[in-house]
C-alpha cells in the first residue's frame, strides 16, 4: 500500500510539473507583430512586363493622344506605337492592374509593354521606376484618380522623368484621370468630384481644386484637358 501510494505521489508531481512548464511556455510565446527581419518592405510600386525587360533605343516622334475615358481607342494606341518606333511602351498609374499589357502588345510590334503602378511618394523616387520611365519610347498615363497623381507624383523624380520624356520627343497619351493631368491647368479632385450643377451654382465650391506646374506640354499651355466630357454631361444641364 505504501509503495503504491509513493508511486502515485511521484506521478502526480510529474503531471503538475509538466502542466507548469506548459503554462510557462504558452505565456512566453510571442504574440506581437512579425519581427522586422521577416517583413517584406513596401517599395511603393508594382512592375509588370510583357516582352523584353531590357532597354532598346528607337527613333521616336513626338505626339499627344488625348482620350476622354469613355473607352480605349485602338487607333490611338496604334498611332502611339508607330511613333514609338516599336520601342518600350510604358504605362503608369497609381491603382488598377496590368490589363494594358496584353491589350497594347497585340495592337502592334513593340519591344515591350511595361506597367508601373506607383502608389506612394516613395515609389516615385525609386531609381528603377525613374529609369524605366526615362528610357521609354512611349508613355501612357492610365485612368484612375487624378488626385493620386497630384498627391503622389507631383514634384518628384517621377514627375521630372515624365517631363524629360516630353522634351525628348516621345509620344505621350492619357485617358480619364491620365488625360486630366496633361493640360497646364488640372481639375485635381483633391476634395473629391464636383457636379456641373454645383460648380455653376457656386464657382468657389470647396470641391473645385485646381493645380498647375505638373506637366509641361507646349501645345497644351493654358488648357484644361477635361475627361468624360460628353459621357458625364460636364458642360452642365
Amino acid at each position: 500500500m505504501g509503495k503504491k501510494f509513493y508511486l502515485f505521489f511521484i506521478d502526480l508531481i510529474l503531471i503538475l510539473t509538466n502542466l507548469f512548464f506548459e503554462a510557462s511556455c504558452k505565456k512566453e510565446m510571442p504574440t506581437g507583430p512579425t519581427p522586422p527581419s521577416e517583413i517584406i518592405p513596401d517599395t511603393g510600386y508594382k512592375y509588370y512586363c510583357t516582352g523584353n525587360q531590357g532597354d532598346v533605343n528607337t527613333f521616336t516622334t513626338a505626339g499627344f493622344a488625348l482620350m476622354g475615358g469613355g473607352g480605349d481607342v485602338d487607333e490611338a494606341f496604334r498611332w502611339m506605337i508607330q511613333r514609338s518606333g516599336g520601342g518600350d511602351f510604358v504605362v503608369i498609374r497609381a491603382s488598377g492592374t496590368d490589363a494594358y499589357n496584353p491589350y497594347i502588345n497585340q495592337l502592334g510590334a513593340v519591344d515591350s509593354v511595361e506597367t508601373l503602378i506607383i502608389y506612394s511618394r516613395e515609389g516615385t523616387e525609386n531609381q528603377f521606376v525613374v529609369e524605366k520611365v526615362r528610357r521609354a519610347e512611349a508613355l501612357f498615363i492610365a485612368g484612375g484618380d487624378q488626385a493620386d497623381y497630384i498627391r503622389f507624383w507631383k514634384g518628384t523624380a517621377l514627375n521630372e522623368a515624365i517631363n524629360f520624356l516630353i522634351n525628348r520627343g516621345v509620344p505621350v497619351g492619357g485617358s480619364s484621370a491620365g488625360l486630366a493631368v496633361l493640360g497646364e491647368f488640372i481639375f485635381a479632385a483633391l476634395n473629391g468630384t464636383v457636379y456641373s450643377s454645383e460648380a455653376l451654382d457656386n464657382p468657389y465650391n470647396f470641391r473645385i481644386t485646381l493645380e498647375t506646374n505638373f506637366l509641361y506640354i507646349p501645345v497644351l499651355r493654358r488648357i484644361i484637358t477635361d475627361s468624360h466630357f460628353a459621357q458625364r454631361i460636364v458642360w452642365g444641364d
